[in-house]
């Protein structure tokens, strides 16, 4: 298999790009880089490219998004049965992440991503992510949220999907695919993607000893109104995209009931997931028919879905992890 390449989808990311940077040079099994700047503003790309030489830059002369911006990186790459890593510019790497995080590829053949390990840069031994979990109402969260991280973890571990902040997808499988699914512009596109990588049949692990911190502080607004508006979009848009119909027609309910409680609380706060919501409206046909596509081609039962698929999660629940997160956030810039 060839060199692993890392796509870096940076935007402003002066504080923390040259450390990430750094951390990808000093690795164990140093890959490829390709960093793709979304129209920074902030003088990060040019320091960087004279800092990191042996980096391939793409300027980029608007801010594309997330998920375009990645599918413009992995254009790049010219293997089709090489590797493609996702990392966020705000994460410091371990030394062996990129060897850790490209293993299970190498060993198991029907693995078609691997999701590694994000912990807070504030709480190293606190998970932030390994890996996707999705619920019977639609919700999709960062698995093991919260949890701590030991060292007894050192299997790896069957999970839903990989969570785009630290993942490795097979090369061949996310052109495969489609790639990102660009009109989502940021966030749950690596729900979606995840979604049609399972229904096409490709197996997904988390490896507990591919690490790397996440300065969430640094990060586009956590838990931000424009934070919360995509993600609330984009839930919708995944849903209509990627859930089986007979999955919606057992679980319907409990779904809109989920979006149902968002958007009056919505209307009662200014929520702008409420908004979020809303907006999802107009493309929703556009959504629909796409998945129609996505789900002509699934090869895997219902069966196989459903044992993926958690209990539905409250909304009291979902607040509760929130709050967590948005308190580790915090700590770092106390």
């Amino acid at each position: 298999m060839a060199t692993p390449t890392v796509v870096i989808v940076n935007y402003n990311g002066a504080s923390t790009l040259p450390t990430c940077l750094e951390a990808l040079q000093k690795q164990s099994a140093p890959p490829s880089v390709i960093v793709v700047d979304n129209a920074s503003q902030d003088g990060s790309l040019e320091a960087a490219a004279r800092a990191f030489p042996n980096v391939a830059f793409v300027p980029l002369r608007h801010n594309v998004g997330f998920a375009r911006a990645f599918n413009i990186g992995v254009s790049r790459i010219p293997a089709s049965d090489g590797v493609v890593i996702a990392l966020n510019p705000d994460t410091h790497p371990n030394t062996d992440f990129i060897e850790q995080l490209v293993a299970p590829l190498h060993e198991q053949r029907f693995v078609g991503s691997v999701a590694g390990t994000l912990t807070f840069a504030t709480s190293p031994h606190t998970i932030a992510s390994a890996g996707i979990a999705v619920h019977r109402n639609g919700v999709a969260i960062d698995a093991r949220l919260g949890e701590t991280l030991t060292d007894g973890m050192r299997a790896t571990v069957p999970v839903f999907g990989a969570s785009g902040g630290a993942a490795a997808y097979r090369l061949s499988v996310f052109r495969a695919v489609g790639g990102y699914c660009e009109p989502f512009f940021l966030y749950l596109e690596d729900v979606d993607l995840a979604w049609r990588m399972r229904l096409a049949g490709y197996e997904s692990v988390w490896n507990p000893l591919a690490v790397a911190r996440h300065d969430y502080s640094a990060s586009a607004g956590e838990g931000s109104p424009f934070k919360r508006r995509l993600i609330a979009r984009n839930r919708i848009w995944t849903l209509a995209r990627c859930l089986p119909s007979t999955v919606w027609q057992r679980d319907w309910k409990s779904i809109l009931a989920l979006d149902a409680a968002a958007v009056g609380y919505g209307a009662l706060t200014m929520d702008p997931a409420a908004r979020g919501r809303l907006e999802a409206l107009p493309a929703l046909p556009i959504r629909l028919r796409e998945g129609a596509y996505i789900r002509s081609r699934s090869v895997i039962s219902t069966q196989e879905i459903d044992r993926w698929l958690h209990p539905s999660l409250s909304a009291r629940e979902l607040r509760r992890l929130r709050q967590l997160t948005g308190d580790l956030a915090k700590k770092s810039t106390l």
